[in-house]
């Protein structure tokens, strides 16, 4: 499918070569991408934060054992590799949105990888950036240095298509309103847990012909699991998502459904978003998760996850089922 108005093509499922998929080094990491590209996955998500950019070289070690021409690769601009010895995470993080800091971080991850082109550059995790008091100047950056920088790479042939990685809609939305960017990339917002993204930013998306990109399906878990010992975004789940996952396994149950094959399944039936993107541990992992994309699951169980409460009553149009119009 193509990656907004770009003549980027991406796969509806992608592999995420982030920091939980590069734990078991390079061996692992290498099977797993061998194993997504031996069952027809071409598309490849990666940024230099990942391993201090070891990911992007692992990952252009693996692409000239292929047809590059087959292959979608992804990267990122804007966050840097964490301050080392810093004991607070939030301390650590270190991000750089000037256009001088996203000419260098495309051209260092363009040495790493081995390429002379990248399909997609992704403007990274502005909302991690954005806290406090400096949230107004880190956006005027971006929509001031980054994004024009990335628009003359675009215009240069050195990038094929342009998004944002934001967890928030009203970011995206207000990057879009003064830039058109091809698409945005939401890690953990549009899933089984997390619904916000229908009410505005999915139909703003439909209308424009920008495309949505969910990573992190599971919420880095418990709805690969289940379980409500799994993590929920990197922390322990509170009651009330718990009961919400008790609640989804329970439907799972009566209609023979995995909860992963459902997670997987769930972001694509909005026609806004075009892609889910999953990080994998191992070949096995990749294994298990593309059979679980591949599960054909009942309308009547999305039907009853509805009339639950569970997730809103959208249908696959984008429109809501009760008026017919764009939420």
């Amino acid at each position: 499918m193509r990656f907004g108005r770009s003549g980027v093509q991406i796969g509806r499922l992608g592999i995420g070569a982030g920091t939980q998929s590069n734990v078991d080094g390079e061996r692992a990491f290498d099977g797993m991408l061998e194993a997504a590209w031996a069952h027809g996955i071409r598309h490849y998500d990666t940024a230099p934060l990942y391993l201090d950019g070891e990911s992007e070289r692992r990952l252009g070690r693996f692409a000239r054992r292929h047809d590059r021409r087959e292959l979608t690769v992804s990267t990122k601009v804007g966050r840097l590799a964490n301050r080392p010895g810093a004991t607070d995470l939030v301390a650590a993080r270190r991000f750089d949105y000037t256009g001088s800091a996203t000419r260098e971080s495309v051209e260092r991850s363009l040495e790493r990888l081995g390429f002379d082109r990248v399909d997609i550059v992704y403007v990274h995790d502005i909302d991690s950036a954005m806290h406090g008091s400096g949230f107004e100047d880190a956006l005027a950056t971006v929509l001031d240095e980054c994004l024009p920088a990335l628009e003359q790479l675009r215009d240069a042939g050195v990038i094929g298509a342009i998004g944002v990685s934001s967890r928030q809609s009203e970011v995206c939305l207000r990057i879009a309103a003064r830039h058109p960017v091809d698409g945005f990339m939401m890690a953990g917002s549009y899933t089984l847990l997390n619904h916000e993204p229908a009410e505005r930013l999915l139909p703003f998306c439909l209308e424009s012909g920008q495309s949505v990109v969910v990573a992190s399906p599971f919420n880095t878990g418990i709805l690969a699991s289940g379980s409500a010992q799994s993590t929920y975004d990197y922390g322990r789940p509170d009651a009330d998502v718990r009961r919400r996952v008790s609640a989804i396994v329970a439907v799972c149950a009566a209609h023979g459904v995995d909860i992963s094959a459902a997670a997987l399944a769930y972001p694509l039936r909005h026609p806004a978003v075009t892609s889910v993107v999953v990080g994998n541990r191992s070949a096995e992992e990749v294994r298990i998760n593309v059979a679980a994309a591949d599960r054909v699951i009942p309308a009547q169980f999305w039907t009853d996850l509805e009339d639950a409460g569970l997730i809103p009553a959208v249908a696959a149009t984008g429109t809501s089922k009760e008026s017919g119009r764009a939420l």
